[in-house]
């Protein structure tokens, strides 16, 4: 455990809770340290692993050698942690995100606090489930935690990326895991490949991209972390018993890993936040805002055209990005504008006491437009909300036609693509959507005509349907999209809902938080078939112009085979209520 102030990366496992061991990185900024200063921390946690075998020696063949430059060339010591369980650490893993892991990071800030090189002000950030592991450690209310960034991460995992709207992203977790595993250097594998090639498993460890700790006995000590890791919990087994948001079992809990549901403790210690989202990142935008809208303490929120994790550029109306190099637009979407920002906010905290200046913010980027927008309130002045009408010639109207229906034979192929905002996450790429025209010809589509002016779509899309389905379960998936005046269709956002999740707490307000619903067991209502539903379904917010000339459509499915949980029958008929019950409410900023 002795980090020398003169070495700029070092490696060292630190014994927390029931004295297991956690393999740590300390990057210092030695021109500080060496001399005897003290420095602020910025802490980064995963369960991943936290760097990769180096192929050669020193701190520029090392995985995080860009994130040590960055925060050390501020002046701040950078330290990555591999959660228990994971990586080069020992000990085991009962479920994600548990009370005993987060409790690890608050001992692992004790002992930052006590070194030597440290001014005991100490920041958490990371990216996706770094991020949300990050904003349930403010919850612990730390007093040497003074600041953390939650980036591209979920608020509510249940409804932001694994059960949106109630409905199964199937195969979620196992797509996941096996990452994980992958990354972990595959569960068991040392011992099997010991056994098979007869090689001792401390050389096999050479070769895990798991980085063992420092000194000679690291391989044998990553070999033995491995086999502590066979008894993990496995989660993916779990999932399908954990439909609802309140369900529970030993090893996942929705309530407990949800900084949504945490909200008091995260806030009361007043720690600042930095919160960052891309529109078409999963729902980690509607979590973004709900932080934003919800929560009392400080809070500096970016929501733009990003794909998951920032490093790529998500605007379904603009798939090309930004036009030119340079431009303040491409400055702000651009990594290392993301990185001088991250940097510019824990600048704030971790030199010296540092106090918000002013109230929170919400900084956002127009899709199609480039335009970025600071507010201090959402939603925004000058927003309402414009309704719009199915009609029965497959028309979206403003004025509600006569009553009547349309029925729909449920295409069970239909599919958002391989490239879709879910599916997108685990792959690394930007959320995009080919092929929208096609995609429409089997679904249930109704069309504006061509809007006279620009329409600033922005807030959360409310779909107000009566439904029947021949089925005794079923879902239903929204689209809204644009349609230009050469018929290409673009897709603007989606949502959708397990119909027995159809009880909703209070009334809609798009322009605000969209829906209110629990997902809860007990507030499951029972499907009929043959019998109207009242569905309200919210859509998953944006902020998106649709140009002056061109149409809105609402494209409606009963299935997405792209990753989604197949809820009806296989042979579904829908019958849709047209004229005043069933209606888009579409938030609107005017002027």
């Amino acid at each position: 455990m002795i980090v020398a102030t003169s070495r700029r990366l070092q490696s060292v496992y630190v014994p927390v809770g029931g004295g297991v061991r956690l393999a740590v990185d300390v990057w210092l900024p030695v021109e500080r340290t060496a001399v005897g200063g003290t420095v602020g921390t910025v802490m980064r946690v995963t369960r991943y692993y936290r760097a990769e075998a180096p192929h050669e020696p020193g701190p520029e063949a090392d995985t995080n050698a860009a994130a040590g430059n960055l925060f050390n060339r501020a002046g701040w010591a950078l330290v990555v942690v591999d959660a228990r369980g994971t990586g080069a650490s020992f000990g085991t893993r009962t479920g994600e995100l548990g009370e005993r892991e987060i409790k690890d990071y608050g001992e692992l800030i004790d002992w930052i606090a006590a070194q030597p090189w440290s001014n005991g002000r100490v920041g958490v950030y990371g990216g996706s489930y770094e991020g949300q592991a990050a904003e349930l450690i403010a919850g612990l209310g730390h007093a040497h935690l003074v600041a953390v960034a939650a980036l591209f991460s979920p608020y509510d995992p249940y409804r932001e990326l694994f059960y949106p709207g109630g409905c199964g992203t199937d195969g979620r977790y196992a797509r996941w895991m096996h990452q994980s595993q992958l990354k972990d250097g595959v569960a068991g594998a040392l011992d099997r490949l010991a056994a098979v090639t007869g090689q001792p498993a401390e050389t096999i460890a050479l070769r895990s991209p798991v980085k063992p700790v420092d000194g000679p006995d690291g391989p044998a000590l990553l070999h033995a972390a491995i086999g502590e890791h066979q008894s993990n919990t496995d989660v993916h087994a779990l999932m399908g018993r954990l439909p609802f948001r309140d369900d529970r079992v030993a090893g996942l809990d929705w309530e407990a890993t949800a900084p949504a549901a945490s909200g008091p403790a995260i806030a009361s210690p007043g720690v600042p936040m930095l919160v960052r989202a891309g529109w078409l990142d999963g729902a980690f935008a509607a979590g973004a805002l709900a932080r934003f809208v919800t929560r009392a303490s400080h809070q500096q929120v970016e929501i733009g055209p990003w794909g998951h994790g920032g490093g790529s550029f998500a605007d379904t109306l603009r798939p090309s990005g930004p036009e030119t190099a340079g431009t303040a637009e491409h400055d702000r979407v651009s990594p290392d504008s993301q990185d001088r920002r991250l940097v510019e906010f824990f600048a704030r905290y971790l030199e010296r006491n540092g106090q918000p200046g002013g109230p929170s913010t919400l900084t956002f980027g127009t899709l199609g437009t480039g335009a970025w927008q600071a507010v201090t309130s959402w939603p925004p002045a000058g927003t309402g909300t414009r309704r719009w009408h199915l009609g029965p010639n497959a028309d979206l109207t403003r004025e509600a036609g006569p009553a009547g229906t349309a029925t729909h034979r449920v295409d069970i192929t239909a599919s958002t693509g391989a490239t879709n905002r879910w599916l997108a996450i685990d792959l690394g790429r930007a959320p995009a959507y080919p092929g929208r025209k096609h995609a429409d010809d089997s679904l249930l589509t109704f069309t504006s005509e061509p809007l006279p002016a620009d329409v600033h779509v922005l807030g959360f899309p409310v779909m107000t349907m009566r439904l029947a389905t021949s089925g005794t379960d079923g879902a239903v998936y929204v689209y809204l999209e644009d349609v230009d005046p050469g018929g290409d269709v673009r897709y603007l956002t989606e949502g959708c809902l397990r119909f027995l999740h159809r009880r909703t707490t209070g009334p809609a307000d798009p322009a605000r938080l969209g829906v209110s619903r629990t997902f809860a067991r007990s507030d499951a209502l029972r499907v009929v078939p043959g019998n109207p539903m009242d569905l309200t379904v919210q859509l998953l917010p944006v902020s998106a112009v649709v140009p002056a000339g061109h149409r809105v459509r609402v494209a409606i499915a009963g299935h997405d085979a792209s990753c989604f949980t197949r809820y009806g029958p296989a042979e579904e008929t829908f019958t849709l209520s047209l004229g005043s019950d069933s209606h888009l409410d579409l938030p609107v900023r005017y002027g």
